[in-house]
């Protein structure tokens, strides 16, 4: 083989790998402008998002129970789902919509989990520890607070009322309808948390 075809092959092993380069550059182009124009939500890995709202979520309530108020921070779960999600999926377009909808799972889940942790507690204090009694005292300490209250602003007129306080059911009502008042408004506040994270993070990559 003489010099002329060595430089000749050398020529054309740099031409093909010039077009091979181009060809990924049209190719990554391509990859960018197709997802480019789908839309968000088709980009959003939902497996991985359940994923870390539920490991969240959950590391969340166990520490809740331990340290009751940091039951306050559970709005935040959506920003720190988001954080970890986007960390790890780059490509992907948040917006204020999938923010508020990554929200809405994350309540769900919190919410699950914040019952499921409250209710092993109450289990545990009853049938393990055997202290039910001191839960069973503070509950009637703060109703007699609640009646002693309600006599004091509406009389005597309120006693028959008041007499449904000791129907256990009623009690059990009262329990649940708390509850679900408290799941509804974390519901609305990791949604709005979600869609607030979101309007950020679409700011961010706007610039």
């Amino acid at each position: 083989m003489t010099l002329s075809e060595e430089l000749q092959e050398q020529a054309q092993a740099q031409r093909n790998e010039a077009a091979a380069g181009e060809d990924r550059q049209e190719s990554e182009a391509e990859r960018a402008e197709r997802l480019a124009a789908q839309p968000p939500d088709l980009l959003v890995v939902w497996k991985s998002i359940i994923r870390i709202a539920a490991a969240v979520a959950a590391g969340l309530s166990v520490i809740s129970v331990l340290i009751p108020p940091l039951e306050l921070l559970a709005w935040t779960v959506p920003a720190i789902v988001l954080a970890i999600y986007c960390a790890r999926h780059r490509e992907t377009r948040i917006t204020t919509a999938v923010g508020a909808r990554i929200g809405l799972v994350c309540g769900i889940l919190t919410s699950f989990g914040m019952t499921v942790a409250t209710a092993a507690q109450m289990l545990a204090l009853r049938f393990a520890l055997h202290k039910g009694n001191e839960f069973d005292e503070s509950v009637n300490v703060k109703l007699a607070q609640i009646k002693a209250q309600v006599l004091a602003q509406s009389g005597a007129e309120a006693a028959a009322r008041l007499s449904q306080f000791n129907v256990p059911e009623f009690r059990v009502g009262l329990f649940l309808a708390g509850l679900g008042m408290l799941t509804a408004l974390l519901l609305v506040l990791s949604t709005a948390g979600g869609a607030f994270s979101g309007y950020m993070r679409s700011r961010a990559t706007a610039r």
